[in-house]
């Protein structure tokens, strides 16, 4: 009879632990804390304008040009601005994170990389935001030419010249208007050339002459000189805005 009320207590026991557990609360996990920041969050460029002029990274400018950037970054941080590893200048963004600093371009031609970071107090210096710049003051002239000897009644006879660096024309229609008020082409030896056609290439660089087919001729070892004026209706400019050598030459020599 005692075993009996013995197995009896064990089985309600038992059953109580099992009613206990299947009813009970999960506990609730302990969220993580999240981490304060310790680095400030880097500004960006959200403009950059030379007078009227909306700058792209890489782009040319002049010597002297101001440059003024409009940026966004933290609220009343500090932004600074550095050449390379030199510090340049600073400003402050306002309490919606927007600042405006303007740069000015030095004389020395050459690549130039500005790095923008951003400073809070009691955080590190931000990662920088770079934006590139070329300091351009060299005008565009001719540099170079060639030209393949042509028989008469062949195809069309054609010179190459190009310039020393792509170039801005303000109007592709005046410029390639023949007979040209701008180019002055001058055979020697034999070689006869009567402009038909003047072509930009996709470079902006390099200027193609086409001649007639049924009256000119490139003699192999003769020399063509090639001159443009810029001048009246037509600019040239290189991306920077430096304005054409005018005038600009160069002596193409025809080979076999």
């Amino acid at each position: 009879m005692r075993a009996r009320w013995i197995s009896y207590l064990c089985l309600f026991a038992f059953s109580m632990f099992l009613i206990v557990g299947c009813s009970g609360t999960t506990p609730t996990p302990t969220p993580t804390p999240t981490a304060s920041p310790t680095v400030t969050a880097k500004p960006s460029i959200t403009l950059a304008q030379a007078g009227t002029r909306t700058l792209q990274s890489g782009d040319a400018i002049q010597p002297g040009t101001a440059v003024q950037f409009i940026g966004q970054g933290p609220a009343s941080a500090q932004i600074r601005v550095y050449v390379g590893a030199t510090l340049v200048g600073a400003t402050v963004t306002d309490p919606s994170g927007s600042f405006i600093y303007t740069w000015i371009a030095g004389t020395t031609e050459g690549t130039v990389e500005l790095r923008f970071t951003a400073k809070q107090p009691d955080l590190a210096e931000s990662d920088a935001t770079p934006f590139i710049l070329e300091i351009d003051g060299t005008k565009p002239y001719l540099a170079s030419g060639s030209a393949k000897a042509d028989a008469p009644l062949g195809s069309a006879p054609t010179i190459t010249v190009v310039f020393n660096e792509p170039v801005v024309i303000n109007d592709m229609n005046v410029f390639t208007v023949v007979p040209s008020p701008f180019f002055t082409i001058v055979p020697t030896g034999g070689s006869v050339f009567t402009l038909t056609q003047i072509s930009l290439g996709a470079d902006q660089k390099t200027v193609t002459l086409t001649g007639k087919w049924n009256s000119d001729q490139l003699v192999t070892g003769t020399s063509i000189g090639v001159s443009l004026i810029v001048a009246g209706p037509l600019t040239i400019t290189d991306q920077a805005g430096n304005p054409c050598t005018t005038p600009t030459m160069t002596v193409v020599v025809v080979t076999p």
